[in-house]
């Protein structure tokens, strides 16, 4: 009797041991049922968040590159108002020194009127005597032009006649202080061009030296005149090294 009372009181006791961990058991498992719940709560919480952050995060962004679109608009528009500004200020410039060249041409044409007005000359004689200068003006340099041809013949004739009055060949005089340059040579035939002519006195037969750097090299004799060339031989005997281009010619 006594075993079997044991025997349920043991009995009594494991099934109270198990009540009891089944009761423990069944608290963990709620315990942690809650706390899954509150973790997944929380996370549920932080994927918010960080959906928020990230969509924050793009519109910062957007924010960032629209205000980088509008900081390089802003600087290509500074760019182009500024280098309009420096057109206007050139052109402001400009204008100003035209005023200013206006303003000195129209003091120069007020005194000019009023030497003009000093003199008690009507305009219209005025105009006819500027008219009658420009003609002699004319006149002149056609005589000049004329004087030119003239003193050319009168050389050559001169030249001419001085070979007839005497017995052996004579040079004609030239023009004092005459200076050419040799432009051209042909060292086969031993001539030379100058670029001086009948214009600047030069007659036929008419002999120059040849200088280079103040040492004499060679004298010509004039054998062709034109009005702004002559061609010339090298005489032999006076030749002391080859003429070359840009060799002075004087007399």
């Amino acid at each position: 009797m006594l075993l079997k009372v044991s025997l349920v009181v043991a009995i009594l006791a494991s099934i109270a041991t198990l009540v009891i961990s089944h009761l423990q058991v069944a608290t963990g498992i709620t315990s942690l049922k809650d706390t899954l719940s509150q973790t997944q709560g929380d996370l549920a919480r932080t994927q918010e968040e960080l959906d928020g952050a990230k969509k924050d995060a793009r519109t910062a962004r957007d924010e960032a590159e629209k205000t980088a679109r509008d900081l390089d608009e802003t600087r290509s528009n500074l760019e182009v108002a500024t280098a309009n500004w420096k057109q206007q200020q050139e052109r402001a410039d400009k204008f100003e020194a035209d005023w200013k060249k206006a303003s000195g041409l129209l003091n120069d044409s007020q005194r000019e009127l009023a030497a003009w007005g000093a003199l008690a000359i009507p305009v219209e004689q005025v105009q006819n005597r500027l008219a009658e200068l420009a003609k002699l003006r004319e006149t002149t340099e056609a005589l000049n032009e004329e004087n030119k041809v003239l003193n050319r013949k009168v050389n050559e004739l001169a030249s001419r006649i001085a070979v007839y009055e005497s017995d052996k060949e004579v040079a004609p005089p030239l023009p004092p202080g005459l200076r050419g340059t040799v432009v051209g040579v042909d060292p086969q035939w031993d001539f030379v061009v100058l670029d001086i002519g009948g214009d600047q006195g030069l007659v036929e037969r008419g002999e120059m030296l040849v200088n280079r750097n103040g040492k004499l090299v060679a004298k010509v004799r004039i054998t062709t005149v034109e009005p702004q060339r002559a061609i010339a031989n090298v005489l032999p005997e006076w030749k002391q090294a080859d003429v070359i281009p840009g060799d002075v010619v004087m007399h």
